[in-house]
């Protein structure tokens, strides 16, 4: 009895050690009873060669009933193969199509496959944000002004910008010994010093700052919060566009940052990488808890690199800067399942004031009193109008980020002392938000006056640093030098007789010059400019959209209608000029019957 038991164990024994060791054989099939929503791991072993044929379906197919997509069909692939691509054939994605076209149902024709269900979750984590619609902008034929070409490819970039040499090798996996034993978790992608790295996926940034090991580096989320974009290793003193802190979201195809070779220092800013270039990550982040944690998962990105290096974004110079040369948006992440996703809009009125005081006979309809600006601050509350800023509007335009139910953009133009020693105190007494306007070379000079006077004072670099540090205030450009209607030239209107270049080469020295001291002031550069004066001409537009404004401010009334994916809506932005002639009641009823009209 005895010896029949031993030998009942040593078999069982022997059944469970040979099944572990066929799991440690072929790891990367989940286990049988594992839920698609439990993944815990992901090898992600896709060739270049099936996931370019697999795009290619998908975009061929994507407006026909029998629509291939490149997630199902990759998936339909990593349960034939059991993850293994290097068994991969076309003939099996043909396959594929073909059974679609045959009307089959992809649950039909799948049901026993065995690990299908987890190939087709595992795969999407990794591509759900790369595929889809998008809007581009593009010329218009006769070479005057854009507009923009809807269209569904691939919406992700490269991480190296469009015309910038890189090499690159499948270093995947292999060790690292600074510090400690490691591997190498990322691509890293060899190219000169001070390239523009580029964002791959609209997301959010939640990390930026100096690392032990990957210098100065940048870790944005994508906004379905599957992937963790991770570029380490940025240039020397000036690391990342200059725009960029945590919070804010960035699209695809922005200029982020720049290559370099800093890390492996605890010392911040130091150069200690042999050789220049981007280490490129993609972390799945499958469990919250896990991101931080040694359980961490990591994506091979050499194959899906070499496919986004079909689309890289195009670049210019602007002063110490890269920016794209055009706007691209991609349909909300909300709406991302769609065929067919509705444009949505919202109204919003732009109210225009300039000087507060008290002093009746200094008042008119560019000044008008604290008690008033009060009065209009308590009624907006009471009617359930929520301040925004430029900031939430291309959040909106460009990402989708939702506005509040009922929007208004307060803004001050000039830079009056005033708007800091009274309209301060009470945006934040009614918890509300503005935009201020400064002139360059008014501020530079109260700066060195230090002579702070609501009667005819301008704000100081220091209390543009408050305002900005508070969260309730956002600074935007009205030019360094360019407040002027006298003279020849009208705010920022060609002179008669002055050449297209000369313009430009005029608009660039002024309105760039400001771009960069409010920058080193406030750590964040302007992204709209109001017109003095509302003055403009027909080109003002597309140079004021090269130099990288994303909005500009007129001083036409009227109510706005702001649309996401379409960035043109923030350009000529109209405003209702704040006079004191009317009460608050009468000032917004006339606004409302605008946008009832």
């Amino acid at each position: 009895m005895k010896q029949n038991l031993w030998k009942t164990l040593i078999c069982a024994g022997f059944g469970l050690l040979l099944g572990a060791c066929l799991f440690c054989l072929n790891p990367s099939l989940p286990a049988q009873q594992a839920s698609v929503s439990d993944i815990k791991w992901v090898d992600f072993n896709v060739t270049y060669e099936a996931l370019k044929k697999a795009m290619e379906l998908d975009i061929k197919t994507h407006d026909q009933e029998a629509h291939a997509g490149w997630i199902d069909s990759l998936a339909y692939l990593g349960a034939k193969y059991g993850g293994d691509f290097s068994n991969y054939q076309e003939k099996d994605l043909d396959q594929f199509l073909e059974n679609l076209e045959k009307g089959q149902d992809l649950e039909d024709f799948t049901k026993n496959m065995k690990y299908f269900s987890y190939y087709q979750k595992a795969y999407g984590m990794v591509l759900s944000g790369l595929l889809g619609y998008y809007k581009v902008e593009v010329p218009n034929e006769n070479g005057s002004g854009t507009h923009y070409v809807k269209s569904y490819g691939l919406k992700a970039f490269s991480p190296i910008a469009e015309g910038f040499w890189y090499t690159d090798c499948d270093d995947f996996g292999q060790n690292r010994s600074y510090g400690y034993s490691r591997q190498h978790l990322g691509h890293d992608l060899m190219a000169g010093t001070g390239t523009p790295v580029i964002a791959t996926e609209g997301g959010i940034v939640e990390a930026i700052g100096w690392n032990q090991y990957g210098g100065w580096r940048l870790g944005i989320r994508s906004f379905d919060r599957n992937r963790y974009y991770y570029y380490a290793h940025l240039r020397k003193d000036h690391p990342y566009a200059e725009n960029l802190r945590v919070g804010q979201t960035v699209s695809p195809g922005q200029v982020i940052g720049y290559v370099g070779q800093t890390g492996y220092s605890l010392k911040e800013n130091t150069n200690n990488i042999e050789t220049p270039h981007l280490h490129y990550g993609m972390q799945l982040v499958l469990e919250e808890q896990a991101k931080d944690s040694p359980n961490q998962v990591w994506i091979d990105l050499y194959a899906l690199t070499r496919l986004l290096s079909h689309h890289r974004s195009t670049v210019e110079k602007q002063g110490d800067e890269y920016v794209r040369s055009y706007q691209f948006s991609e349909e909300s992440f909300y709406l991302a399942s769609a065929k067919e996703a509705t444009e949505t809009s919202v109204q919003l009125p732009v109210l225009m004031y300039h000087g507060l005081l008290k002093d009746p006979a200094k008042q008119n309809d560019y000044v008008i009193s604290p008690d008033l600006f009060e009065s209009d601050l308590k009624y907006m509350k009471e009617q359930g109008y929520t301040a925004v800023l430029m900031a939430d509007l291309l959040d909106y335009v460009n990402n989708g980020t939702p506005l509040p139910e009922k929007p208004v953009l307060i803004t001050f133009d000039d830079g009056n002392y005033n708007n800091y020693y009274y309209g301060f105190p009470l945006l934040k007494t009614y918890g509300m938000k503005a935009v201020i306007s400064i002139i360059g070379t008014e501020t530079d000079k109260f700066s060195k006056l230090k002579d702070n006077n609501p009667n005819y004072s301008s704000l100081t670099w220091n209390q543009v640093r408050e305002l900005t540090n508070s969260g309730l205030i956002e600074i935007q450009n009205h030019s360094y030098d360019s407040h002027q209607a006298t003279g020849s030239r009208q705010g920022i209107k060609p002179r008669t007789g002055e050449s297209h270049k000369e313009y430009v080469r005029y608009l660039e020295k002024d309105l760039m010059k400001l771009q960069k001291k409010i920058r080193e002031a406030t750590g964040t550069a302007p992204t709209t400019l109001a017109y003095p004066f509302g003055a403009t001409a027909d080109s003002t537009r597309s140079i004021v959209k090269k130099l990288g404004f994303q909005a500009t401010l007129g001083c036409e009334e009227g109510v706005n209608v702001i649309t996401q994916n379409d960035p043109s809506c923030l350009y000529d932005l109209k405003r209702y000029l704040r006079t004191p002639k009317k009460s608050s009641a009468d000032f917004f009823q006339n606004i409302q019957s605008d946008m009832e009209s």
